[in-house]
């Protein structure tokens, strides 16, 4: 297990030397200048207002703004850090929770394995997981995602324990309103999670409605329903901000219910292809102009989006193993009877696959009423993390299942154990090798904003208004200092230096 929890360690650690290499770009300009002018809380009612509806996501950079970039390289690897301990806890809890209870270096292992994967997967890991804003717009959401998740299986009883006569009096008012708070701030990060939020809460309760007068869902049941008010509460705060109408005259106009349905379903369906996209490719390239009508400009980089089959096989794989080969890591519902267990293995392996379509399309709503196109790549990380979450769940059971079904063949757990240690050692080191080489490359591009970033300060204290500097090129497909002079980019950079104008030019070898 510790030699598993080292190997999963080395992608992760590579991803946030690469995050050191993070700078201001395009909205980071636009928003250090608009905080400056307008103050702390003028600055977000100027987004609500004028731009977009992600209110927690605006605090969080208001509140960092005045460290300015020096916090930029910090936050990828705390935001790893952080995601990675809430995953450990959580797990730990959920364990607990259904009777096998993990240990911290099993429990470490597979949370680093969650991450690792959902990283691995993301189809722009730049702007999902290096730069400032997504890190708190989706990797903030994922953390609190995982931290909730653990509360929740606090908030219930564990198997071995012993009946309370009031249920609800474990999950007291403290429980009820932080869960209500958690779920209202945690919805303003992102306009997709909070409609992934409130999506898993509404089956979440709707689920303990099936369990009856069960204790432990009695007990959940007014934890759920507070959670639930605090996302609707965040869904209409997200929803109604006037600068969402702003923010959507760039885009074509919103279609009707179909069109919306129909844009979740056929992102939802790509999501779930991508680990055989390649084999796909041909079919989608002549698929989508005739359900769309035409032929977008999003679908090369669609096509270009494949995962790698070898990872999802490591996520199902590795949980059912342990579930399969260690005996401490099987539940033991107490005074569960067998045909009791055998319905809920059932029930885990027939209803995740379909609550991970479910919530994907939820994953992918606001975009198709947004945009009336797929999701942009960076936002793909939060369903992707949603369908490694539930494969893993998934892979567990299908474990437990075969211990049920079949006796301990030692041959069979070896086989398996070291086919998936020889796919993990493949998969960790590639991801390895590949993001310290795109470090690199990233800290040889920060090394040019620096010097660009240096010479408009000195010119700014010498009283120039016009500049020109070295121009630095995009990064992770997000604009920076440029050539063109009246670039958004260019104009919100130089209100962030004080200057009139700034022009890129090439620079010299």
């Amino acid at each position: 297990m510790l030699c598993g929890c080292v190997l999963f360690a080395l992608p992760l650690l590579a991803h946030a030397y690469a995050g050191t290499s993070s700078r201001y770009v395009g909205d980071d300009y636009c928003a250090g200048y608009i905080y400056r002018d307008y103050g702390f809380i003028g600055g977000q009612k100027w987004f609500y207002l004028r731009w977009g509806a992600v209110p927690a996501t605006v605090l969080l950079t208001a509140a960092t703004a005045p460290a300015g970039v020096r916090l930029n390289p910090i936050l990828p690897a705390a935001a790893i850090v952080a995601w990675v301990a809430a995953m450990t806890w959580t797990i730990r809890r959920i364990t607990d929770r259904i009777g096998a209870p993990w240990d911290r270096v099993t429990s470490l292992l597979v949370a680093e394995l969650l991450v690792f994967a959902t990283i691995a997967d993301a189809p722009n890991v730049i702007q999902s997981v290096y730069l400032r804003i997504p890190v708190f717009e989706y990797v903030g959401s994922l953390i609190a995602l995982t931290w909730y998740v653990g509360f929740l299986a606090r908030a219930t009883a564990s198997p071995g324990s012993p009946p309370s006569p009031a249920p609800a009096a474990r999950n007291g008012g403290a429980a009820i309103v932080a869960s209500a708070a958690a779920t209202f701030f945690a919805g303003n990060l992102s306009p997709v999670y909070v409609a992934l939020q409130t999506t898993a809460l509404v089956l979440a309760w709707l689920w303990t409605l099936t369990q009856g007068r069960r204790d432990d869902s009695r007990a959940l049941r007014p934890v759920l329903l507070a959670g639930l008010a605090g996302s609707i509460a965040a869904l209409a705060l997200t929803a109604l901000a006037p600068g969402n109408a702003v923010r959507q005259s760039y885009f074509p106009p919103p279609g009707g219910p179909a069109a919306i349905v129909k844009w979740s379903v056929l992102s939802t369906l790509f999501m779930f292809a991508r680990p055989i996209l390649p084999l796909l490719r041909g079919t989608i390239a002549e698929l989508v102009p005739l359900l769309v009508g035409s032929n977008p400009v999003w679908l090369p980089t669609a096509l270009a989006m494949a995962s790698s089959p070898l990872t999802w096989i490591l996520i199902i794989g590795v949980p059912a193993l342990l579930a399969f080969a260690v005996p401490a890591a099987t539940p033991r519902a107490a005074g569960a009877r067998g045909d009791d267990v055998r319905r809920r293995i059932r029930l885990v392996l027939a209803g995740a696959p379909i609550v991970a379509v479910i919530l994907v399309m939820a994953c992918m709503a606001p975009s198709a009423y947004g945009t009336s196109s797929p999701p942009p790549p960076r936002a793909l990380v939060i369903p992707g993390f949603v369908m490694a979450s539930l494969a893993a769940c998934w892979g567990y059971t299908i474990g437990c299942w075969m211990r049920r079904v079949r006796k301990h063949h030692g041959w069979v757990v070896s086989t398996c154990g070291v086919a998936l240690a020889a796919i993990a050692i493949w998969a960790a080191s590639r991801e390895t090798i590949e993001t310290i080489h795109q470090g690199r490359a990233l800290h040889a591009w920060a090394a040019r904003w620096d010097d660009t970033d240096r010479r408009l300060r000195l010119a700014r204290a010498h009283g120039e208004r016009t500049v020109i500097v070295p121009a630095v090129e995009s990064v992770g497909g997000v604009g920076s200092i440029g050539r063109d002079p009246t670039d958004w980019v260019n104009a919100c950079a130089a209100r962030y230096y004080g200057v009139e104008t700034i022009t890129g030019v090439e620079a010299r070898p």
